[in-house]
């Protein structure tokens, strides 16, 4: 038996892993809905990744996919919106700790230097690609 996908070998390993595991734990400490959803889910997903991957057709299909222009394209663009909502969600979260502080200072102070960290993250990791990119092209 040969794996043609290495990367989504791995994947559905572990997910199938993940997915035994869950299913031990459920045996052990008793079964709900949202656990066996999750579990369900893992083991399918898992296992058919690991099809996917020991198959030279799929695999080939995955890889042609993986590489076509369209698909990295529309990729790309859901990434930058993610980013982008993520930051108005720090900036928002940014301003609420700001007017929570009077009430609770101590939590909402921690926030927010939480949420500052992470907003200037994400702001200094936009704008080194945006250099980057500016620079490569």
């Amino acid at each position: 038996m040969k794996i043609y996908n290495k990367k989504n070998f791995r994947y559905g390993l572990g997910m199938t892993i993940l997915g035994v595991l869950m299913l031990l734990t459920s045996i052990w400490k008793g079964f709900d809905v949202k656990g066996t959803v999750i579990l369900a889910l893992c083991l399918f997903l898992g296992i058919g990744l690991l099809l996917r991957s020991l198959s030279h057709d799929m695999s080939r299909e995955d890889k042609i996919a993986e590489l076509d222009e369209r698909n990295k394209l529309v990729e790309w663009r859901a990434k930058s919106r993610a980013l982008g909502i993520a930051e108005l969600i720090c900036a928002a979260c940014i301003l609420v700790s700001i007017v929570g502080m009077r009430v609770v200072e101590d939590f909402f102070g921690g926030m927010l230097v939480a949420f500052g960290l992470m907003y200037t993250t994400m702001l200094l990791a936009e704008l080194f690609t945006l250099l980057y990119y500016n620079k490569k092209l």
